[in-house]
């Protein structure tokens, strides 16, 4: 089974992320946090373990609830959203789902992944499992599981952080660099391989979904 990140990598919300996080640094009063003219300053941010990335500007326990108020604000505004799974990567996915399936682990909330995954996909093609920010543990706790009761092999992220937790759950590291971190981050956090567009993660998913072709049995362990 191969794992998924959501935004940035099968989604792209950037505007949506930058305008949240505009909102969220207005309302939260939060001057010293970098004032980003737009989606291409993502990777200003989005830098090293997401947790403590704002911290170069804010204490830790601030960027704790300004990252939890921006994810309650990017799920408001992802009814406006006019697309789903970028189109590049559908037919993949639905490769993946009649084949060794897919999971998505992200730090977005549950109802808003789905919602935008269904915008595109059928219900045969959606993801074996979803797990989110609304589920217990930490990304890295998700993916080990993921790996011991599925047979997970790879995550597919698109920060320095999500690399990182690959590396701690023993999975193999997989980065685009199409989403919200710099190439340099994703380089200094080391992936087994770097893709540069959708098209290329699709080409990567098809070869992967090629060399499969049932899905196994969650462990019972």
């Amino acid at each position: 089974m191969l794992v998924f990140d959501f935004d940035g990598v099968l989604h792209d919300s950037r505007a949506r992320a930058w305008r949240c996080y505009q909102d969220a640094r207005k309302e939260m009063e939060l001057w010293a946090l970098p004032d980003l003219a737009g989606p291409c300053d993502l990777p200003v941010i989005y830098q090293g373990v997401l947790s403590a990335s704002l911290t170069r500007w804010i204490d830790f326990e601030i960027a704790e609830r300004f990252w939890k108020r921006h994810a309650e604000l990017t799920a408001q505004a992802a009814a406006d959203e006019p697309h789903g799974v970028i189109p590049e990567l559908t037919h993949s996915l639905v490769g993946l789902a009649a084949g060794p399936g897919y999971a998505v682990v992200t730090g977005s909330h549950h109802t808003t992944v789905r919602t935008l995954l269904a915008r595109t996909l059928t219900p045969e093609a959606m993801p074996r499992i979803l797990l989110s920010r609304d589920e217990p543990g930490s990304k890295t706790d998700k993916l080990r599981d993921l790996r011991t009761r599925w047979g997970a092999s790879a995550y597919v992220g698109d920060t320095g952080s999500d690399v990182r937790h690959a590396h701690a759950a023993g999975l193999t590291a997989i980065a685009v660099a199409y989403g919200y971190a710099s190439r340099e981050d994703l380089t200094r956090a080391e992936p087994a391989r770097l893709l540069d567009t959708p098209a290329d993660l699709a080409a990567w998913c098809r070869i992967q979904a090629a060399g499969h072709t049932t899905a196994p049995e969650p462990s019972t362990t």
